[in-house]
């Protein structure tokens, strides 16, 4: 019997390709598969611009508060003057008294003398929180400057004479931006100041008794403390670091 050399006609099932239902499941298969991995890759973006944001927050932070430590450590020019106190005059706004947004300090911090027939000057500081805008989560962020007077030739513990106390006449510093004060009680406190009572304890001393401890050089204690947000000034969770620290 012999074959034909030619092939047989192909058959319907022969000529069978890709049909509709299975290009839609191709299709929506790679859609899926490509959506998990943008999600992946945006997850690992943000939580790459989370840290970033957080380390840079800690550090700004971090930069700010020892420097403000380390003033107040430096603050005890003794010979009957009292370190943290009210300003030794008025101060012109936006300068404002001791309170929970301004803290008043002399040092006489990088003043290379320490005894008190070397000591001719010292610095008077106003650590100041001005607010400056509202973050994209809703939180009030400001800045910090340390505004210093140095004292005037002639002057003499615990007498030390200063100038007006307005930001024309001072040196600032700005130590931070994007801070935000925490809230007690319903105000804004980056600054929280305390009194020794004689009985190995320190009481907190209130809005209303802060005027007559500072003018009356009883605050015995100073604690500071804020949240630092990145340059950014994201506040989103996980984007910020809180710092506090306190001075005796």
């Amino acid at each position: 019997m012999l074959m034909s050399r030619f092939p047989s006609p192909l058959t319907p099932a022969a000529e069978q390709g890709t049909t509709l239902i299975e290009l839609l499941v191709a299709m929506v298969t790679a859609i899926v598969v490509l959506g998990a991995l943008v999600a992946i890759l945006d997850f690992s973006l943000n939580q790459e611009s989370r840290t970033a944001d957080k380390v840079q927050a800690d550090q700004i932070g971090r930069i700010s508060m020892s420097t403000i430590i380390q003033e107040l450590h430096s603050s005890c020019t003794g010979f009957g003057a009292t370190a943290i106190q009210a300003p030794s005059t008025t101060p012109v706004a936006p300068l404002h008294s001791t309170n929970a947004l301004n803290l008043w300090f002399l040092s006489s911090y990088g003043n290379a003398s320490s005894g008190e027939a070397l000591l001719t000057g010292v610095t008077e500081h106003d650590i100041k929180w001005t607010s400056t805008k509202t973050s994209n989560t809703g939180q009030p962020l400001g800045t910090l400057t340390d505004y210093a007077f140095p004292s005037t030739p002639g002057g003499r513990s615990p007498t030390w004479v200063f100038g007006e106390l307005t930001t024309v006449t001072a040196k600032a510093r700005v130590l931070a931006t994007n801070v935000i004060p925490p809230t007690i009680s319903s105000e804004s406190t980056i600054f929280q100041y305390y009194k020794d009572n004689n009985k190995g304890e320190f009481l907190v001393l209130t809005p209303a008794e802060l005027p007559t401890a500072t003018a009356n050089n009883e605050v015995a204690e100073v604690t500071i403390g804020f949240t630092q947000a990145a340059e950014s000034g994201d506040t989103r969770l996980g984007r910020t670091a809180s710092l506090s620290d306190s001075v005796v």
